[in-house]
């Protein structure tokens, strides 16, 4: 299972529980998985995005950020899913 969520300090957005099948950390990076150059560099623009415009005290600093984040989001982890659909499943944890 890979999780999909952002966190500060992070260049990917990509986590996961190891597993005695998979041993890929707790943090991971597209190479990791194999990811197209095209996803990864959206991944990190997409936790880029959150980093510079949501605040962890003081939320998103607009409403059209946050819209864009959410909808990049969900097209991110559609994207990732299809590229890892034969070993892994994506388990979406923002929004």
């Amino acid at each position: 299972m890979i999780r999909l969520f952002p966190d500060y300090g992070r260049r990917y957005p990509l986590w996961e529980n190891s597993t005695p099948t998979w041993d890929a950390g707790y943090t991971t990076t597209p190479e990791t998985y194999g990811l197209s150059p095209e996803l990864a560099q959206d991944l990190e623009g997409w936790q880029a995005l959150w980093e510079t415009h949501c605040d962890p005290l003081g939320g998103w600093n607009s409403e059209a950020n946050a819209q864009k984040w959410l909808r990049d989001g969900r097209w991110l982890a559609d994207r990732l899913q299809d590229e890892v659909a034969s070993f892994a499943d994506v388990k979406v944890e923002f929004g």
